[in-house]
């Protein structure tokens, strides 16, 4: 299955998988050159304070979610982070739906 994925979808799980950097490099192995890789999180600001509560811990700042750790942990994995939403809307409408879509992997 290497490099046979045109894309990949992934709603909320990257918190939740033990290596989420190994994640990503499983992703990148079996995604065919150009392929998309869209995480879709609710990680707005509000949001990842709501989801750290929710969770029991306090916000981190090394969350990987963040813009600034996200965008060298996709780098380093593969892939290229094209475009970066934080919205702090929970549901699609005015002020869209909050994800991150990397694209274009390779």
């Amino acid at each position: 299955m290497t490099r046979s994925l045109d894309g990949i979808f992934s709603a909320g799980l990257v918190d939740h998988v033990p290596d989420p950097a190994a994640a990503l490099r499983e992703w990148a192995r079996v995604t065919a050159p150009g392929g998309v890789l869209l995480l879709f999180h609710r990680s707005g600001r509000s949001g990842r304070s709501e989801r750290a509560a929710r969770h029991g811990r306090p916000l981190d700042p090394d969350d990987l979610l963040a813009e600034e750790n996200l965008r060298p942990a996709l780098h380093a994995t593969g892939w290229n982070l094209d475009r970066y939403e934080d919205a702090p809307h929970p549901l699609p409408g005015p002020g869209g739906a909050p994800r991150l879509s990397p694209g274009d992997a390779r």
